[in-house]
């Protein structure tokens, strides 16, 4: 095992090493939630859409009722373990960023999980505004049915009251499905709320984290700034003792000359 790592020579490598480590078990796992999650979302998209084609603006029968309750009852679990999912994957990337936002690269794909978490919350609401109708759809279904019982085994008078009482039932369905659409008008003006401002946090969460890249940056520059006028006395020493040394140079060369002209000339 020390071969394999004989790379790592001190503690700051091997710290970063084991975060990287760390790192990868966090990006699978939180990769394991997202696909899960789709995976939920695809089905009970599907199961939705039965519904609307099957049973929707239409009194079912018997075995369509049963049929009803175990969709109405499996799709309650769906949301619910999407619900779980989502809360799961938000503490861990909160845990991802609590341990890694130090490393620009691993902080901006923390960032971007987020924002599809963020999408996935909107998704949730979705769905949970779909299941409210259907329940809705389901409610009014069973009391339409009580209604023809009631309106086969009771005679000619009673069957004009009831049709009264019809009239009053379906004034009160209208008003019950006006107030459910204002009651998903509002929860979706929520959800948007709350997306802008997921977007509002991200965006200043990438612009604290260029601010940080920013001031390292500053301090790598303002680091530099104090060493110049050392790297500057260095040059001018370098260059006082390159001309010094030109200078004797050039002088001993020239009483070489000199003596070498003394000698041949003087005989």
């Amino acid at each position: 095992m020390e071969q394999k790592y004989g790379a790592v020579n001190d503690d700051e490598k091997l710290n970063e090493y084991n975060d990287s480590i760390r790192y990868r078990e966090y990006k699978k796992y939180i990769r394991n939630v997202q696909l899960n999650f789709e995976k939920i979302l695809t089905e009970f998209n599907d199961n939705i859409n039965k519904y609307d084609n099957s049973y929707k603006n239409r009194i079912p029968n018997k075995q369509e009722e049963d049929e009803i309750n175990e969709f109405l009852l499996k799709n309650k679990k769906k949301i619910q373990d999407l619900e779980y999912l989502h809360k799961d994957g938000i503490q861990n990337l909160d845990t991802m960023k609590k341990y890694f936002n130090k490393y620009s690269t691993y902080s901006i794909e923390i960032t971007r999980y987020f924002s599809i978490f963020d999408k996935f919350k909107i998704q949730l609401q979705t769905m949970k505004n779909s299941m409210d109708k259907a329940y809705f759809h389901n409610n009014i279904y069973l009391k339409k049915k009580k209604e023809n019982i009631n309106n086969i085994n009771n005679t000619s008078v009673s069957d004009i009251n009831n049709k009264k009482s019809n009239n009053n039932n379906n004034n009160n369905n209208n008003d019950m499905g006006h107030v459910f659409s204002e009651r998903v008008a509002l929860e979706n003006s929520l959800s948007e709320l709350d997306n802008m401002l997921s977007v509002g946090e991200s965006t200043t969460f990438q612009l604290k984290l260029q601010n940080n890249n920013i001031i390292k940056q500053l301090k790598k520059m303002d680091t530099f700034n104090k060493y110049i006028p050392q790297i500057q006395k260095i040059l001018k020493k370098i260059k006082y003792y390159s001309f010094k040394r030109v200078i004797i140079l050039s002088i001993t060369i020239s009483l070489c000359i000199f003596i070498f002209c003394v000698f041949k000339f003087g005989k």
